[in-house]
């Protein structure tokens, strides 16, 4: 029986938007996680909201 689980992406900075840390990035890198683990993604939850400093 696999696994759940949820994936949460967030970029808080435009600085992590910049570098290579986008929502589109880190939602590849946690599914490819989660086909590693053979988890099965029952939410994908996205906060692209920028923190001000």
């Amino acid at each position: 029986m696999k696994k759940n689980a949820a994936i949460y992406c967030r970029v808080s900075t435009e600085d992590q938007a910049r570098e290579s840390y986008s929502l589109v990035k880190q939602l590849e890198m946690l599914k490819d996680l989660c086909k590693f683990r053979d988890y099965a993604v029952y939410g994908i939850y996205e906060d692209a909201g920028i923190s001000v400093n």
